[in-house]
């Protein structure tokens, strides 16, 4: 499977998207004058979850190695 020029960006950016993910959950409680426990909780899920898509968008991608492809198999 591969993830394109998406794949490629967010692998390039990681830790940029990462900062990005959490800081918008951080920013998500603070908007919130009293989060409850609920919030926080719902809060801390998504960022999780959206943690672990763009993980896997990233690492999506084919191998580099040029013996992989078949027509540079030994003869």
């Amino acid at each position: 499977m591969t993830t394109g020029l998406t794949g490629h960006w967010l692998s390039a950016h990681r830790r940029w998207t990462t900062g990005v993910t959490i800081g918008a959950g951080a920013f998500a409680l603070v908007l919130r004058n009293h989060p409850t426990v609920g919030a926080v909780a719902l809060v801390l899920v998504l960022v999780l979850v959206v943690l672990a898509i763009t993980a896997v968008l990233a690492a999506a991608q084919p191998a580099r190695d040029a013996t992989d492809r078949p027509e540079h198999a030994a003869a």
